[in-house]
């Protein structure tokens, strides 16, 4: 398994890979991982994947590889994996492109179009490609037609009951800081809402990425009483927001499928968001939680404010939560899905590969 540097780089795609990592659930399979890429000057990167690359040469050589999967997003990703698979190919070694990226198709759409055919014959070379959802899937086969694809959900563990606090009075969001996330939209809200929520409730902005701007539009709205920590969060400190959380809220404009939304959901919090890419496939609108349009800043308004004042719809929106991504979401069974796909690829096992 090949992607970012687990330590030194943050996000969605790196909480895939250590939930894989730390999983006990692998019945078949030896899991090793090799950092591609690291958060830093450009020297840095090439000189990471460089000391990859050669890593995964000598582990081929020494035929000690049977399956790749990388970790791919786009623009440097995408290319950088492309080598790697190539690689992999001249030693018949078959490989899985596991998509995350959020931008893809921004990345892809700005391309010129050499290196539009290039990344449709990448995508067509692989093995397979695992997507995140249907509407993913129809994305990739646009773009290279004969491409090998399949979806298959990002995962968590998942609590044997609902842990979640009906008297929580923290809004949390979890996840990289700045307009494509939405923070500056939230932000907005908070100020307006300021004068009408209790001051018992606070919010928490968990993330990294522009966290000056966040801060000086918090001064700038006098949300320093109501904002009790923006920066990222892990470990400890995570867990005990995540304990204390009545919202997750997560008003963004390009996503795939949010580990933020799946973890705080397997948690039974409540999650308002935006009804875009795979999020309508994990949050129902009305049923386990609220969907709004990107940018309608009176739409999450009034959600926050309804969700924040009404307990007993918040337990209803919980248990539902709980229930679908005990269902839909477990990383057990996503486990076992990507073990077929192995077995599939190397021709130990002849069933179903999505």
């Amino acid at each position: 398994m090949c992607g970012s540097d687990l330590t030194h780089v943050k996000g969605g795609m790196v909480s895939v890979s250590r939930n894989y990592l730390e999983s006990e659930e692998w019945k078949n399979t030896e899991v090793s991982y090799i950092a591609t890429h690291r958060e830093g000057a450009s020297f840095i990167k090439i000189l990471v994947f460089l000391g990859a690359y050669l890593r995964i040469l000598r582990r081929l050589l020494q035929g000690r590889i049977d399956v790749a999967l990388l970790n791919v997003s786009e623009r440097g990703s995408f290319f950088r994996k492309a080598l790697l698979m190539r690689l992999c190919h001249r030693f018949s070694v078959p490989v899985i492109f596991h998509h995350h990226g959020a931008e893809f198709n921004d990345f892809y759409r700005l391309l010129p179009d050499r290196k539009k055919a290039f990344v449709s014959r990448v995508l067509s070379e692989a093995d397979l490609n695992i997507v995140l959802s249907k509407l993913q899937e129809k994305d990739i086969l646009e773009k290279a037609p004969k491409a090998r694809v399949g979806y298959l959900y990002n995962s968590i563990k998942i609590a044997s009951t609902n842990r979640y606090c009906k008297e929580a009075v923290l809004l949390v969001t979890f996840g990289r800081l700045g307009k494509r996330k939405g923070t500056y939209d939230l932000l907005k809200v908070l100020h307006e809402l300021d004068p009408v929520l209790p001051p018992c409730i606070k919010a928490a902005l968990c993330g990294d990425g522009e966290v000056d701007e966040v801060r000086a539009l918090i001064k700038e709205y006098h949300l320093e009483e109501r904002i009790v920590h923006v920066g990222w969060t892990e470990g400890k400190k995570k867990e005990e927001y995540i304990e204390h959380a009545m919202l997750h809220i997560l008003p963004s404009y390009r996503e795939v499928l949010p580990m933020s939304i799946l973890e705080t959901m397997a948690y039974g919090i409540p999650n308002i968001s935006t009804r875009i890419a795979s999020i309508p496939e994990v949050i129902e609108d009305g049923v386990n939680g609220f969907l709004i349009e990107p940018g309608d800043l009176e739409a999450l308004k009034e959600k926050i404010l309804t969700l924040s004042t009404d307990t007993l719809l918040r337990l209803k929106f919980s248990q539902a939560a709980y229930e679908k991504t005990a269902a839909k979401f477990s990383l057990s069974s996503n486990i076992a899905a990507l073990e077929k796909i192995f077995m599939g690829l190397t021709g130990k096992y002849s069933g179903d590969q999505r």
